[in-house]
């Protein structure tokens, strides 16, 4: 009776604590938008600024389900910015120079993501490569041939209709924004309901333990760096669909973007906790913050630093919180 009411205290301290972090990223959201809202004069708050922010956070957000994946089972991907851009200059020389049909150009760039991805996971999982060393490797190897493959030149040309993913509407909404709405119900559906989620939870919480449970850990592993992989793919089509073009500077700095906004939303770099929701609501953030400040004409370098900062604080308070949870377990 004794032991009954312990674990039945225990699992309410877990959802209170839960209740409190979804609770702080609500009340970071609504800080933020109050404080824009004032030192704009409501310009941060106007309808046409609000769908700016949507369209702007999408990459970002896609970026971040891929991301958080990783970063649940204790690794990084740094590729991701490399990926979208590489994936992008090969979709822009075939469409324009040589004339291939653009829905085949789409697929291609997923394929390529997901190869990419396949590389990365095959290489951490089986050669044993540390995530940060081996995603580096393949960030500077895909933006070398990138630059390349472009010449260091903007590549125009593609044709109107595949706009559609950028630029395109449904139901007064963005598709791009349906895009990152879908990608992120299936995302929290896969963590939440699988099998495959439930051991990714594992992986991530003990490794060693996870292994010794028979969970397949390498397949696992093969399988969340081809989905971030997937996302940069998509990423870089909805990127080159907005500008209607293509160019290295497409995605540069993303994965930072990306790792952010999963740690902002709550995914700890110590594995195992975390979910797709809380960094798509991170990439909102920062998104707005980048917003807020332009509005507000503040120098790009300065919101450089104050992005850096933001992403500072937040690792450091998923350190504070591991390490708290460390000492009360």
């Amino acid at each position: 009776m004794h032991v009954r009411g312990k674990n039945e205290t225990k699992r309410v301290t877990v959802n209170i604590r839960a209740l409190i972090l979804k609770s702080g990223l609500l009340m970071v959201f609504i800080l933020i938008a109050l404080i824009f809202a004032v030192f704009t004069k409501g310009t941060f708050i106007r309808p046409s600024n609000i769908i700016n922010i949507l369209i702007q956070c999408t990459v970002v957000g896609i970026l971040a389900i891929g991301m958080s994946m990783v970063i649940i089972d204790r690794g990084i991907d740094l590729s991701v910015g490399g990926t979208a851009v590489f994936a992008s200059a090969i979709g822009a020389i075939l469409m324009v120079k040589l004339g291939v049909p653009w829905p085949i150009i789409v697929v291609l760039m997923l394929l390529i993501g997901l190869g990419l991805g396949f590389l990365n996971g095959i290489s951490i999982a089986y050669l044993r490569m540390a995530p940060f060393i081996c995603t580096l490797a393949t960030m500077k190897i895909t933006q070398g041939f990138a630059q390349f493959i472009l010449g260091g030149q903007t590549v125009f040309g593609f044709p109107e209709a595949y706009s559609v993913f950028g630029q395109g509407n449904l139901l007064l909404i963005p598709i791009s924004v349906w895009i990152l709405v879908v990608l992120s119900v299936a995302g929290f559906v896969l963590l939440k309901y699988t099998f495959f989620g439930r051991e990714l939870y594992a992986m991530g919480g003990n490794p060693q333990a996870a292994w010794l449970s028979g969970i397949a850990v390498n397949r696992n592993r093969i399988i969340i760096y081809m989905i971030s992989g997937l996302m940069a793919g998509v990423a870089a089509i909805i990127i080159t669909s907005r500008i209607m073009c293509a160019q290295i500077l497409i995605a540069q700095g993303s994965e930072l973007d990306a790792i952010a906004a999963s740690v902002i939303g709550g995914v700890s770099l110590s594995g195992g906790e975390g979910g797709v929701f809380g960094a798509v609501t991170g990439a909102v953030i920062i998104v707005m913050i980048n917003n807020g400040l332009n509005l507000l004409g503040v120098s790009p370098f300065l919101q450089t630093a104050v992005k850096g900062l933001v992403i500072f604080a937040a690792i450091t308070l998923d350190i504070l919180r591991a390490g708290k949870q460390r000492r009360t377990t």
